[in-house]
């Protein structure tokens, strides 16, 4: 295998729930769709934006018009249809990846290698495919449809990075119902945006007129159709249900002067009246299918107990009843507007009907390998042992692959009584809680697990035991002792009977005794972690590793070791998507510790504090009291005393709290005498001058995060102006560093001053 291509067997080969090839495959262009050429030069002039953002409410045509433009135009398509099983960034990159080397083979494989065979951050592979998309050597349109269902900020965050590096021959469609969470102001600023909204895309005047002629009544008379534009004020969904109605009118003109305005009572009124004039089994059809939201006519048969779905979907298809075919294996969608307004109707007519067909669906998903669609089936069904069974059984790979608050999505549904008959799940959801930041959910979760071992002990497996070791031993919530037990028996129990935990379970036991001051036993246990034969699957486990691994070598001087694993768990992390996470807020410390031992106070406070609100919990904890000793410390070693005390006394009010709590008390110990240190150096000594009023600006400024650099740009002097200040500043206060200048400055009461006093 060579390293251009993707591993076989792609995200199978990777443990990962496979892709879905119906949100692979673009819808096919309709015949009798009105032309509207001003909006097909509206989307032509996006090509001078790296973005296009198509935004509006259901029912305004905005996958139709980007369809339609694209098979207008001299370009490759790669098409992506999300929903909320791609809020993380590894699986939204992976469709769009695998949709760009459609286009022609090559294009995305060195990026899905990146996504599913090594860690790194996501611009890795964001890279990867930007530069594949270069080398095509035509026009490219990625398209992003349905992003409104994709609620990930880190998955916005990796689309604003490649928005930004779009290459020339490129552009990015993102169809949405509302404004995704990206800098729209600054990218628009920039020439970087182009957007079409419902004000745009709702017909105008002329177009309802054409729109009407070729599928309304031809007895309408032109005011009447004038009538039905004001009223509806062109959505195209009500304007083609409005015409599907009034076909089946007698009364037709009597018809349009009832006809409402309000667009979800529009909707709703004429989703009945549609269905009404449908004979019992179309009507019976429609609402079943409407029900699936995508479906192949093997499907459908399966579900339904039929077999001509087949010839019914492709009738569908042709009357523009809701119901489009798309490009790729066979897969069909109803339009999600009618989609939800079907389930209510037939929930109405049939309360049971709903749930089986959900039911079905994920029978039939399952056995063929669609974990995500047939869990999202299963839970609309109520089929909670099926969702338990599912995601027993996928539990690992979306933990491992940054699928954490998914997980949690699922398991948050299962009654109380499903995770104690599955304590897998409830040590797999405790596990995920820990990773995001769900303090009061893990606790949660492992007592539903302790009650699995009294009230069903023989399902109480020792991988169970393991995990729920490992999760006690990581958290180190209130007893660093109790914590380092705890790591030593997941560790054993692991190594003999429970593999898929050996990882973890040695990253928590590191961690532990890291914490209770046992350095060199800390470094043994987190290093065979990253050893195992296994660890590149083993995201987590081995990200928490190396953060332990990165805060042992700063504390034994070994700088150069210490970066390098603190800069490997990032990278990891932010390839699985889950930087922002209680794991990734620990990459974040231990970087953060490594540039204060570097000499990088600024770049370290903010990792720190980014670290603080995964850490942070509603009671007191041993590993928040630990980093506010840290960032304590590197505030002191700012200047930033004041800071640095109050910052202290939480961490010493902490520590009051709790029991055992190892190495942390000791360290407090010692930046309360950094601090006494930086204390009387500030207050040691005399102004020798006042400062001026420029030299104070200068001050001001470095009492924050900015460069020398940033610094002359903020008050518009050149570099070695500033520096010609700060040294001028030194001087005055009889200092030798910028901390030092910081602090006596604070001491003065000067930073918060604009004119030098007299």
């Amino acid at each position: 295998m060579t390293t251009d291509q993707p591993p076989p067997g792609g995200l199978a080969a990777a443990g990962l729930p496979p892709l879905a090839e119906a949100k692979l495959a673009p819808p096919r262009p309709r015949p009798g769709i009105v032309a509207r050429p001003r909006i097909m030069e509206m989307l032509d002039g996006g090509w001078r934006s790296a973005l296009t953002v198509v935004a509006a409410p259901a029912g305004y045509g905005k996958t139709t018009a980007v369809r339609e433009w694209s098979a207008q135009r001299d370009a490759a398509l790669a098409w992506v249809t999300l929903d909320a099983s791609d809020a993380d960034p590894v699986r939204l990159w992976t469709y769009a990846a695998t949709a760009v080397d459609r286009v022609r083979q090559g294009l995305g494989a060195r990026a899905l290698r990146r996504l599913t065979v090594t860690g790194g951050p996501i611009e890795n592979p964001i890279d990867e495919l930007m530069e594949g998309i270069a080398t095509l050597g035509r026009e490219l349109v990625l398209v992003l449809d349905d992003l409104q269902a994709v609620t990930d900020p880190d998955c916005f965050a990796s689309l604003e990075y490649a928005i930004r590096r779009v290459p020339a021959n490129a552009r990015l469609i993102a169809i949405t119902r509302s404004d995704p969470p990206l800098p729209l102001a600054h990218l628009r600023a920039r020439g970087m945006l182009a957007e079409l909204r419902a004000g745009d895309l709702a017909f105008t005047a002329s177009e309802t007129r054409e729109f009407l002629a070729e599928h309304g009544p031809a007895e309408l008379a032109p005011e009447e159709v004038d009538q039905l534009q004001e009223r509806t004020e062109g959505w195209p969904a009500a304007l083609l249900l409005a015409s599907l109605w009034l076909n089946s009118r007698d009364d037709l003109h009597g018809a349009v002067r009832r006809f409402g305005g309000d667009h979800r009572f529009v909707a709703d009124y004429l989703s009945s009246e549609v269905l009404g004039s449908l004979d019992g089994g179309a009507r019976s059809f429609l609402l079943r299918v409407a029900v699936l939201g995508r479906f192949t006519a093997a499907l459908v048969d399966s579900v339904l107990g039929r077999s001509d779905s087949a010839a019914i979907l492709a009738d569908l298809e042709r009357t523009n009843l809701f119901v489009e075919r798309l490009e790729l294996g066979g897969w069909y969608r109803v339009h999600s507007l009618f989609a939800e307004f079907a389930g209510f109707q037939l929930a109405a007519q049939e309360p049971e009907a709903v749930a089986e067909i959900h039911r079905r669906a994920a029978a039939w998903l399952r056995p063929r390998g669609l974990m995500v669609e047939a869990a999202e089936h299963a839970a609309a069904a109520g089929e909670h042992e099926m969702v338990a069974e599912l995601l027993v059984e996928y539990h690992l790979p979306l933990i491992r692959g940054g699928g954490a608050g998914t997980l949690l999505r699922w398991v948050r549904a299962l009654p109380e009584r499903q995770l104690v008959l599955h304590p897998e799940l409830a040590v797999g959801a405790a596990t995920a809680a820990t990773m995001v930041g769900a303090a009061l959910e893990r606790r949660q979760f492992l007592g539903l697990a302790e009650r699995a071992r009294v009230e069903e002990p023989a399902r109480f497996t020792p991988y169970v035991e393991a995990v729920a070791a490992m999760v006690r031993a990581s958290a180190v919530d209130r007893d660093v002792g109790e914590a380092v037990i705890q790591g030593r028996r997941a560790v054993a129990i692991a190594e003999t009977g429970a593999d898929d935990a050996i990882v973890a379970a040695l990253g928590g036991y590191a961690r532990a005794l890291y914490l209770a001051g046992d350095l060199d036993a800390a470094w043994d246990a987190a290093l065979r972690a990253i050893e195992h034969a296994d660890v590149a699957r083993r995201v987590p486990g081995h990200a928490f590793a190396r953060s332990t691994l990165a805060l042992v070598a700063v504390d034994r001087g070994r700088l150069e070791t210490a970066r390098l694993h603190a800069d490997r768990a990032k990278a990891l992390l932010g390839g699985a998507g889950s930087i922002r996470s209680w794991l990734g807020a620990n990459a974040s410390a231990a970087l953060g510790a490594v540039l204060a031992a570097e000499g990088d106070y600024a770049e370290a406070e903010r990792e720190v504090v980014n670290a603080d609100r995964f850490f942070r919990d509603e009671v007191a904890t041993v590993h928040h009291a630990w980093l506010m000793v840290l960032l304590a410390r590197i505030r002191c070693a700012r200047g930033r005393i004041d800071d640095a005390r109050d910052t202290l006394r939480l961490a010493l009010e902490a520590i009051g709290e709790l029991g055992d709590c190892g190495r942390v008390p000791a360290l407090a110990r010692d930046v309360e005498r950094e601090l006494s240190a930086a204390d009387a150096r500030a207050r040691r000594g005399e102004l020798l001058d006042r400062p001026s009023n420029a030299e104070l600006a200068v001050l001001r400024l470095l009492a924050s995060d900015l460069s020398i650099r940033q610094i002359g740009g903020e008050l518009f002097l050149s570099p070695n102006t500033v520096r010609t200040h700060t040294r001028a500043i030194y001087r005055k206060f009889a200092v030798n560093s910028r901390a030092e200048a910081v602090a006596r400055a604070e001491f003065l009461g000067l930073l918060g001053q604009t004119e030098s006093p007299m």
